[in-house]
């Protein structure tokens, strides 16, 4: 934009038009640290689909009924115990952003954590069934995260978040979201992050699987599960109720005529019996195959680099061979899986 050239935007009319907060989104999108400003319209579009889906989460919240006396499942337990620990290590960061002064990466941290974590996940897991109520600890516990992503958010959308924050709970006369301070050293469990990674790994494959073999997401499907140190069934529980499962069952062999897919080291299968296409199934993990084999081979030629696992941190070789074997076992099981599938 340059005002010498006259090609700069009215912002007075990019605001009727797409709304204060959603223009100071866009200005946030299109700018990083020390680089100059390099503006487009449809950011300003962007920013304002991100107010809606705020707005759209709070009206969702509002269309739940409750029952207090009804008990807490076992997902809904899970999705809290996870999103707590996602909501505190996302505070972490945008902390540590604010702190170095890289207001845009900051906001886009509180961007991917309301709507990749909060709006695609969390409240996907703690959605009661249609008819039914929600329990009184789960809904609470979602009001109370959807207060603090409000607060994450108000440097850059102080308008929407000030409505919404009055009215997600009792407010006191003179209160607003404006003297809300931030919270800092919040404790977050990475082990459990990481394992709840693999589940939701575990609920895309499924998904996935479901698209290529046109089954409806409202049919269920059973899942079979070859368990080993990277099954978490304690994750389960979500797992079942993301996919749209029957049953998760632990098995000692194969099924050569399941769907199946591997999530680190851990083998999966979507028994699909005559429905499954052998040729594009061969033709998919040849491929898949390939991948893992190109993958390996640079992974094995920097383990073979003298000098890199003489002076690179221990942790750093480490995470190199953790690779390795995880490529490893993907390669075994991907021969294995199309040896039974041509014989």
């Amino acid at each position: 934009m340059s005002k010498q050239l006259g090609n700069s935007p009215d912002p007075l009319d990019l605001i009727a038009q797409y709304g204060a907060d959603g223009v100071r989104v866009a200005l946030m999108l299109c700018t990083s640290a020390g680089n100059d400003l390099m503006f487009d319209e449809s950011l300003c579009e962007q920013g304002r689909n991100f107010c809606n889906k705020i707005w759209n989460a709070y009206r969702l919240l509002g269309t739940w009924s409750v029952d207090e006396a009804a008990a807490q499942p076992d997902h809904s337990a899970k999705a809290i115990e996870w999103f707590e620990s996602v909501l505190n290590k996302a505070t972490a960061e945008i902390n540590d952003h604010f702190g170095a002064y890289r207001i845009s990466d900051a906001m886009m941290a509180a961007y991917k954590l309301f709507w990749d974590d909060f709006s695609g996940w969390y409240l996907e897991m703690v959605k009661p069934t249609w008819g039914s109520p929600i329990d009184g600890a789960t809904i609470r516990a979602t009001k109370r995260f959807f207060e603090r992503l409000l607060e994450l958010l108000h440097p850059f959308m102080p308008f929407v978040t000030e409505e919404l924050w009055q009215n997600i709970a009792e407010r006191k006369e003179g209160e607003s979201i404006m003297f809300a301070e931030q919270p800092t050293e919040l404790p977050y469990d990475e082990k459990m992050l990481a394992e709840f990674d693999l589940a939701r790994e575990v609920v895309s494959a499924v998904r996935n699987i479901r698209a290529k073999q046109n089954v409806p997401n409202k049919e269920q499907v059973a899942l079979e599960v070859i368990a080993d140190e990277n099954y978490h069934p304690a994750y389960n529980c979500v797992v079942s109720k993301m996919a749209n499962l029957s049953a998760i069952t632990e098995v000692s062999e194969k099924n050569p005529t399941a769907a199946a897919f591997i999530v680190k080291t851990t083998e999966y299968f979507v028994p699909m019996s005559a429905n499954i296409n052998v040729e594009e199934e061969v033709a998919k993990m040849t491929k898949e195959l390939a991948h893992y084999e190109g993958f390996l081979k640079g992974v094995l030629a920097k383990l073979g680099n003298e000098r890199f696992v003489a002076n690179a941190p221990a942790a750093v070789v480490e995470n190199e061979r953790n690779k390795q074997r995880d490529a490893e076992a993907k390669i075994a099981a991907l021969k294995e899986r199309m040896a039974a599938l041509q014989n």
